[in-house]
């Protein structure tokens, strides 16, 4: 009786999974800055000023009030692009909404290389909390706050970003570690927040760059990475993302592209901490 038995596809796709996108809406968006255009954003860097002791029947010392520039150049061109000729387009079945799924999914891959190029650029810090090859532990966590604050860091702006690895496998063991509670009266939550670790947000992203060895987290405040996105003619979305659909005749189909034009920069090197631990 095999002939007779029927196949059938299900109205559920398999959909791919997505990490959270929690970088580029943690750190400092200067994208308002280039709407009107332009490729670079400078940013004055303003040296704190030292005292001096005034000497009696003495002129007053000059403080080196010598200023520098972080340069921010937007020119990381990334895009997803894709085409689905009539003939498929015809013959999928509709309940799977095809092309809409593809759309997403494009838009999502281009946003995601923003936000993997944030995280990248942790492994720039000078300060480092963590030993290589190793889980986290409690001394590392309180020595990358000891080293922030050195800087004389504000934690009140402060948050981590780790790897759900290093979360679930070394902060679990923290006492000081406690999963948000979503109650009544609460403070709204951060993108990718999961919990607190001493008073400050932890963060979870699976783009945490891993160089084989150790996953390279952060600590910090949202001033010590910039970025912008372009901005490109058309609409784009939250993410800086553009989106756009055009029926190609000589392809007899419609091809999707999605695109983003960014750039991403470490802004101030006292904010921010690397966190080593154990991939």
């Amino acid at each position: 009786m095999a002939a007779s038995i029927g196949e059938v596809w299900g109205n559920k796709i398999n959909d791919f999974y997505r990490s959270k996108l929690v970088a580029a809406n943690f750190f400092t968006d200067r994208s308002e800055d280039v709407i009107a255009g332009g490729d670079i954003i400078h940013t004055p860097v303003i040296v704190e000023l030292a005292a001096a002791a005034k000497q009696a029947q003495t002129q007053v010392v000059l403080a080196d009030n010598a200023q520098t520039s972080v340069d921010l150049t937007i020119a990381t061109h990334s895009h997803v692009a894709f085409m689905i000729e009539d003939k498929e387009a015809a013959q999928v079945m509709k309940q799977y909404k095809t092309q809409e799924t593809y759309m997403k999914n494009a838009a999502y891959t281009a946003a995601k290389a923003l936000d993997s190029a944030i995280t990248a650029l942790f492994v720039g810090f000078t300060a480092v909390a963590g030993t290589t090859g190793t889980a986290l532990s409690d001394a590392n966590v309180l020595d990358a706050v000891t080293k922030y604050t050195a800087n004389d860091g504000d934690l009140d702006d402060a948050a981590w970003i780790l790897n759900p690895k290093t979360i679930w496998a070394d902060l679990m063991a923290i006492d000081k570690f406690s999963l948000v509670q979503n109650t009544n009266g609460a403070d709204p939550l951060l993108k990718g927040q999961i919990g607190m670790l001493y008073g400050r947000p932890v963060l979870s992203t699976t783009n945490i760059v891993s160089d084989g060895t150790d996953l390279h987290g952060f600590f910090g405040n949202p001033d010590a990475i910039h970025f912008a996105t372009a901005a490109l003619p058309g609409a784009k979305d939250a993410n800086g993302v553009r989106l756009q659909a055009e029926y190609k005749l000589e392809w007899l189909g419609v091809l999707v592209v999605a695109d983003i034009l960014f750039g991403v920069i470490e802004n101030r090197e006292a904010a921010g901490v690397e966190i080593l631990s154990v991939d």
